[in-house]
């Protein structure tokens, strides 16, 4: 089986692995910046979306069985679900994670590492690659479960293929009379709109929108002008994310999200370009 040997594994600063494409393949872009694969799924997506935040709400709504549902667009090396799974330990709460992801080489190169960090950071990813090397041999489909240190904390379900596509075919809220099947949290990972267009245009951040919770928020890397106005024109409010490692800030966005005052001046360059929401 091939195990992405056309990737090689590239350690950040923060101790944890991320990988880079050899001899210049693909597309040239990077994994992680070079500060930190851990530090960047656990501060830009994990906090940037507030899971931990969402699982203590979701214990008190709930009692009973709290879950916490994650929308992870680009499994890539299963850094972000991992960042998931720190968030919601000592919560009382459970991660169920949809991730999304249509590049085996990625996703079989990710599987095979012996090791990808230490401590906590390796054993939430640990359980991270279990689950994506059962995944793989059955080709997606059901969740697998997530255990770390003996708990388990949750489940992740991989659908392979095409993202707009696979996206398409998970139901939305409406669609099957059940709060449940919203999205508490979304990772929005993809690479850039340069390689991955679609999966940054209003039409596949509108399918997102749909299928978020009420109070979630989406997180991603891209500070890109065309990618706040994609999220806007979806019907979400825009914000600057957190900054980490060399970039300079990310994007947060939810239906209601009320982007504070220092950014200002982002809303209005978004709303001078947004189109009307249809």
């Amino acid at each position: 089986m091939n195990d992405g040997a056309s990737l090689r594994a590239i350690a950040t600063a923060d101790g944890s692995t991320s990988a880079a494409w050899r001899g210049g393949a693909r597309h040239g872009e990077g994994f992680h910046d070079a500060g930190g694969a851990w530090r960047q799924a656990r501060v830009r997506y994990a906090a940037g979306a507030e899971v931990r935040r969402r699982a203590f709400e979701r214990v008190r709504e709930l009692g009973t069985d709290p879950v916490v549902r994650v929308l992870d667009v680009g499994t890539g090396l299963g850094w972000n679900a991992a960042a998931a799974l720190f968030a919601v330990r000592g919560t009382g709460a459970r991660v169920e994670i949809v991730s999304l992801e249509r590049d085996l080489d990625v996703l079989r190169f990710a599987a095979a590492l012996p090791s990808a960090s230490t401590g906590l950071p390796e054993r939430c990813h640990r359980a991270v690659r279990g689950a994506l090397r059962s995944a793989l041999v059955s080709g997606g489909g059901p969740p697998l479960s997530l255990a770390v240190d003996g708990e388990a904390l949750g489940a992740l379900r991989l659908v392979l293929g095409d993202a707009a596509e696979s996206l398409a075919g998970l139901p939305r809220p409406d669609a099957d009379g059940g709060p449940g099947s919203a999205f508490d949290a979304v990772f929005l990972d993809p690479f850039s709109p340069r390689v991955e267009p679609g999966l940054w245009r209003r039409a596949f951040c509108a399918e997102i929108a749909a299928r978020m919770a009420p109070r979630a928020l989406l997180a991603t890397y891209s500070a890109a002008t065309e990618v706040r106005v994609a999220l806007a024109e979806a019907g979400l409010g825009v914000r600057r994310g957190p900054r980490v490692g060399k970039k300079a800030e990310g994007t947060l966005a939810g239906r209601g999200l009320v982007p504070p005052p220092e950014d200002a001046d982002l809303a209005r360059r978004i709303a001078r370009r947004a189109s009307p929401a249809s």
